[in-house]
C-alpha cells in the first residue's frame, strides 16, 4: 500500500468536478483509482492507494485521470502527443555491465510552483523506492532543460575524477567523496561502488548533470519555480521498467499542460532508441472469460463501454470478443484477469448481483496436519515447550553458525531485512536461536517446533526437538525420539554419521523402514560458541511428510 498527500482543491481541479468535503463521497470517487481517504485536514488530503502494482496511480495526476474516466468526463485511451526533436544522448559501452539503460523526455512550458514541485518529488520518491526497488532497478532525475547543452553523454567516470557540487552541498566533491560524505551517497553508494568506474551524466560542455542513481548536481539538476522547461531522465538495470517510469513521470507533467518532446538514445551495444514511447499494447479480450470470472452476462458492446471508462482504447467489437489497446502506462496488466478486475471496478462491485455461496467440500485437517498434531502432543508429553519461529531466516544462521559450508537455499531477491534473506532448509537453527536469547532462563530447557522447510523447490514438514542442560547427551535425545515413535507403534534404526553440526561420534542418521528421515546427536561445541551458549544441547530433526 502506498500513501500520498495532495491538495484537495488540486484534485478537484484535475478531475474537473467539485466534491463535497466528505470522506465517504471522496472515497466514492477514489474507488476508480483503487484508493481511499486516510485523512482530510483543511485542504490536505492523504490518500491510501491499495494497489502496489499501479505506479501510474501514485500521483494526483494519475488518480485524476482514472476518476475522470469513472465519472464519464473523459473516456477511451488518453493520447499524449510527443513532438520530434534533434536532441540526442550518447551512451558509453562500459555501462552495459553497470547500469545499461536510459530514457529521457523533454517537457516544455511547464508552470511550476512549490506545490507541483513537491508533488513531483513525492512521485519520484515513491517510484524510486517501490517500483524502482530503492533505485536498484530504476532511478529518476529532473533537470532544468534550458541549462543543458546537447548532445548529452551518459558514460562512466573514475571515482576520483569529474568533481561536481551535489544537491544540498556548497562544495565540489568527486564521486568517491560523494559516496563517503553525502547522505545519498551513503544510502545508495552500494549500488555502484562494487565497480571500478561509476555512471556519470554530462552535457556537451562536460558539466555534470548527475551521478546515477545516487545524486544530481546542484546547478543543472536543481528544479525550482523559475524552471519553465524540464528534462526527465530515468536510468536503470531493466529496460522495460526504465521505459515505464519515464512514461509515468512524463504523463504527469503532460496532464499539467506540458508539451512533450522526444530524445534519441544512441547506444553502442543495442539498437538506438527514441523516448518516450506511448504506443499502447493490443489485447484480444474474450467476453466469455469476463462473464465467467465476474458471474455476469455482459454483451461485448457493454464491456467495451465499461473499458472505455477504464481508459482502454476500443479497436474492434465482435460477439465473442473485444479487441482493445492497453495504455502504455499500465505496467500491471499481465493477464485477462487484470482487465476483468477493471471491468468490475468501473461497472461497480455493488452493481454485480451476489449469489449464495455454494460449498461442495467438507472442512477438516489435512493428513499432514493430523500427523503433525500427533507428534506435537507426544512432544508435550515429554515435557517440551513448543515454539513458533519464522520460516524466513538468513544464511549465517543456517550454515555458518551451524558449522556448515554454504549450501543451496532459496534466497529473496530484495529482502527488507538482513535477518530474513532466505527460506529455512532445516529447523534446528531456529531452536538454537531461541535458546541463545533465553540464556537467563532456568535449565533444563526442552523445546520443539513442527513446521515447514524448503529443500530446493520442495516444501517439507519437519519436527525439531532440543534439550539444553548440563548433562544432556546423545542417548537422551535418542530415547526421546524412540519414545515418540514407539507410541506410534513404529521402530526406528540409527546409523552413525559425521555431521559438522554435531560432535564427531555422537550423531546418527534416523531410519524408518530403511529410509533416512532425519538426524540426532549432541550439538558441536563450536556451534554452541557461535550461538553464545554455555550449556550443552542435544537435538534431533526428522521429516514428518
Amino acid at each position: 500500500m502506498t500513501t500520498i498527500t495532495v491538495s484537495f482543491a488540486d484534485l478537484q481541479k484535475l478531475i474537473r468536478r467539485k466534491l463535497p468535503a466528505d470522506i465517504e463521497k471522496i472515497d466514492e470517487a477514489l474507488q476508480y483509482g483503487k484508493s481511499q481517504v486516510d485523512a482530510l485536514e483543511k485542504d490536505e488530503l492523504t490518500i491510501e492507494i491499495e494497489d502496489s502494482n499501479r505506479p501510474d496511480l501514485w500521483s494526483v495526476e494519475g488518480l485524476a485521470r482514472e476518476i475522470r474516466g469513472g465519472f464519464g468526463t473523459e473516456k477511451g485511451l488518453a493520447v499524449y502527443e510527443v513532438k520530434k526533436s534533434n536532441l540526442k544522448i550518447e551512451v558509453d559501452s562500459k555501462l552495459k555491465t553497470i547500469r545499461p539503460f536510459i530514457a529521457c523526455a523533454i517537457v516544455k512550458n511547464v508552470k511550476l510552483d512549490d506545490y507541483i514541485i513537491k508533488q513531483l518529488m513525492q512521485q519520484q520518491d515513491k517510484i524510486d523506492t517501490s517500483y524502482g526497488r530503492k533505485r536498484a532497478r530504476t532511478s529518476i532525475g529532473l533537470y532544468d532543460f534550458d541549462l543543458l547543452k546537447f548532445p548529452l553523454y551518459y558514460g562512466t567516470t573514475n571515482p576520483n575524477e569529474n568533481a561536481f557540487v551535489p544537491l544540498t552541498f556548497a562544495n565540489k566533491l568527486n564521486p568517491a567523496q560523494i559516496l563517503e560524505q553525502h547522505p545519498k551517497g551513503k544510502e545508495y553508494g552500494h549500488l555502484i561502488n562494487k565497480n571500478k568506474v561509476y555512471p556519470i551524466f554530462m552535457d556537451a560542455d562536460g558539466k555534470v548533470l548527475s551521478m546515477p542513481p545516487v545524486i544530481n548536481s546542484d546547478d543543472l539538476g536543481h528544479v525550482n519555480e523559475n524552471t519553465k522547461n524540464l528534462m526527465i531522465e530515468v536510468t536503470g538495470t531493466n529496460y522495460e521498467a526504465v521505459q515505464n517510469v519515464l512514461r509515468i513521470m512524463a504523463i504527469s507533467l503532460a496532464e499539467r499542460g506540458g508539451e512533450l518532446y522526444e530524445v534519441k538514445i544512441d547506444y553502442t551495444y543495442r539498437e538506438k532508441d527514441i523516448t518516450p514511447n506511448f504506443t499502447p499494447k493490443p489485447f484480444k479480450l474474450s467476453i466469455d472469460f469476463i462473464n465467467q470470472r465476474l458471474g455476469t452476462k455482459f454483451r461485448s458492446d457493454e464491456i467495451a463501454k465499461i473499458l472505455e471508462k477504464a481508459r482502454y482504447g476500443i479497436k474492434k467489437i465482435s460477439r465473442e470478443s473485444v479487441e482493445i489497446d492497453i495504455p502504455s502506462y499500465r505496467t500491471d496488466i499481465m493477464h485477462a484477469a487484470d482487465i476483468a478486475e477493471d471491468v468490475a471496478i468501473f461497472y461497480g462491485y455493488s452493481n454485480i448481483e451476489s449469489l449464495p455461496l455454494e460449498v461442495h467440500t467438507i472442512g477438516g485437517l489435512s493428513q499432514i496436519n493430523q500427523i503433525t498434531n500427533k507428534f506435537r502432543n507426544l512432544c508435550v508429553g515429554l515435557g517440551a515447550q513448543e515454539i513458533y519461529s519464522f520460516t524466513l531466516t538468513n544464511k549465517e544462521n543456517s550454515f555458518k553458525k551451524m558449522n556448515l559450508p554454504d549450501g543451496k537455499i532459496i534466497e529473496l531477491e530484495n529482502p527488507v531485512n538482513l535477518n530474513f534473506t532466505c527460506v529455512r532448509n532445516w529447523i534446528i537453527p531456529s531452536l538454537m536461536d531461541f535458546l541463545s536469547v533465553n540464556t537467563k532462563k532456568e535449565y533444563p530447557q526442552i523445546i520443539f517446533e513442527a513446521g515447514d522447510v524448503s529443500e530446493g523447490l520442495e516444501t517439507k514438514r519437519k519436527l525439531a526437538f532440543a534439550i539444553a542442560k548440563s548433562d544432556t547427551n546423545f542417548t537422551e535425545a535418542k530415547q526421546a525420539l524412540e519414545f515418540i515413535y514407539k507410541s506410534l507403534d513404529k521402530k526406528l534404526e540409527f546409523k552413525a554419521v559425521e555431521h559438522a553440526s554435531f560432535i564427531p561420534g555422537r550423531a546418527a542418521n534416523v531410519l524408518l523402514d530403511g529410509k533416512v528421515i532425519g538426524v540426532v546427536g549432541e550439538i558441536h561445541p563450536q556451534v554452541l560458541i557461535n550461538w553464545r551458549l554455555d550449556t550443552p544441547v542435544s537435538a534431533f530433526e526428522i521429516q514428518l511428510s
